[in-house]
């Protein structure tokens, strides 16, 4: 037989009807007419050439066949309804992994919350944080948390806050003071971050080229956690986020200054690749964030 051509509905009047052995009752229990039943199970008996529920008496019986039949009519429709059924997720008992890129700074300001929030919720659930890369964005990525415009291709972003830079010195630096110049600001010394290690200009640079400036870069490092600890022991300075700027073990080693022009702004998004955005286990992890 042809299941294409098959009227799968069928099959669900008469796992009704078995489960009832009664035209009137699983009429009843389907919402159709009781002709309607009778018609369709007078289909059914021609497909699969037997009478399926006979009478014996006052009341009905199941055939051999349909006594064989029962079981397997009740999976298949069960089956079927589950897989039309919308699907859920229950962070209680769910065990599963989800994939999370972020940088150094992501990993101390928002992951021990996320961490947190996973724990008390979610207690079989974890999180493999990866450093962003342009080729691990993909579908086996969960989510990315960036500061970096959303690549290209199949994805959903949402902003998260945003951020701009304050600049940070050792303790008495002969240059830092109140009032500096942007003129001042770009001779000295600086330190900067490029994730990929390839990188000697920032969005730092992009304001003051518009100001006819060029600063003098004296180290690229892959990572933001890294300089204050550089920077309190050198004369370089380093202009880093503001909310960085804020953590103890950053203002114990430096002091925090504002930049001496208008800083650039920057906006941390949540990025996630457009096939996961209706599965309930990815909106789930997103209302977390």
């Amino acid at each position: 037989m042809n299941l294409r051509n098959f009227d799968l509905n069928l099959l669900v009047i008469v796992d009704v009807v078995l489960a009832e052995l009664s035209i009137t009752r699983a009429a009843q229990r389907l919402n159709l007419t009781q002709p309607a039943v009778s018609q369709a199970m007078a289909r059914a008996r021609d497909v699969f050439d037997d009478e399926l529920i006979v009478r014996e008496g006052s009341s009905m019986r199941l055939t051999p066949l349909a006594r064989r039949l029962a079981p397997e009519l009740r999976d298949f429709c069960a089956a079927a309804e589950r897989l039309l059924s919308p699907p859920t997720f229950d962070p209680s008992s769910a065990e599963m992994n989800f994939s999370v890129l972020a940088n150094d700074l992501t990993e101390l300001l928002i992951i021990p919350q996320l961490v947190a929030a996973v724990d008390r919720t979610a207690p079989g659930c974890r999180l493999v944080v990866r450093t962003p890369q342009p080729h691990l964005m993909d579908e086996t990525i969960d989510l990315a948390i960036i500061g970096a415009p959303v690549p290209k291709g199949p994805f959903l972003s949402r902003d998260l806050y945003e951020e701009h830079f304050v600049v940070i010195a050792r303790p008495g630096h002969p240059a830092m003071r109140e009032g500096i110049s942007a003129e001042d600001y770009a001779g000295m010394q600086h330190a900067l971050v490029s994730p990929t290690g390839q990188g000697v200009t920032g969005p730092v640079d992009g304001t003051l080229k518009q100001l006819g400036l060029t600063r003098r870069i004296g180290l690229s490092v892959t990572r933001f956690t890294t300089l204050p600890s550089i920077v309190s022991s050198t004369d370089l300075i380093a202009a880093i986020p503001s909310r960085f700027a804020e953590r103890p073990e950053v203002h114990s080693l430096c002091n925090v200054w504002p930049l001496p022009f208008e800083s650039p702004r920057f906006t941390m998004k949540l990025v996630w690749h457009r096939s996961h955005d209706t599965d309930p286990a990815h909106v789930w992890l997103r209302g977390l964030l």
